[in-house]
């Protein structure tokens, strides 16, 4: 819960606003690593101000995309972990697992392409994708071109308000 509340004191003081580009790069890699962050009050915010379309674009798209890699990582390293860690599996946790990967076996890739437009969940898709060991190559170029989408949806879309 306190970690909770040191968020909202960082988007209530607009600590990512201050460092202008550098400060979206950072909100948008923390956004996509799991915390739900938004990165349109900000990317709104620097709009108004001014800043390049093409720099907000960039710094959201190489942003969130670091952080999905490092989600990947983080799904393709934690089954190992699991299992060092743990010498029996208990059938509840596989469920649960398994139920956590129903998306990600539904719509295969398209999931990991859709996956930046779903707040948390789209994060945890990421990660399953990385535990079911998916090709690396084949997931940075859906994930890739998903978050490229967005973005240029949502900063397209927020420069012709601005």
């Amino acid at each position: 819960m306190q970690i909770y509340q040191q968020l909202q004191e960082i988007l209530a003081n607009n600590t990512f606003q201050d460092y202008g580009i550098i400060g979206l790069f950072l909100n948008s890699f923390l956004s996509a690593t799991a915390i739900p962050l938004p990165t349109e009050i900000l990317t709104s915010a620097l709009l108004l101000g001014g800043e390049s379309q093409i720099l907000v674009g960039i710094a959201l798209v190489l942003g969130s995309t670091i952080g999905g890699v490092l989600n990947y990582f983080i799904g393709f390293g934690g089954n190992t972990l699991l299992t060092k860690f743990k010498k029996k599996k208990d059938q509840k946790k596989v469920e649960q697992k398994n139920k956590d990967n129903k998306l990600l076996e539904k719509f295969g890739w398209g999931a990991v392409f859709f996956a930046s437009w779903i707040p948390v969940v789209g994060d945890l898709i990421l990660i399953s994708a990385g535990a079911k060991k998916m090709n690396f190559t084949k997931f940075f170029i859906f994930m890739v071109s998903g978050k490229t989408f967005k973005t240029i949806a949502i900063v397209s879309g927020l420069g012709l308000v601005f």
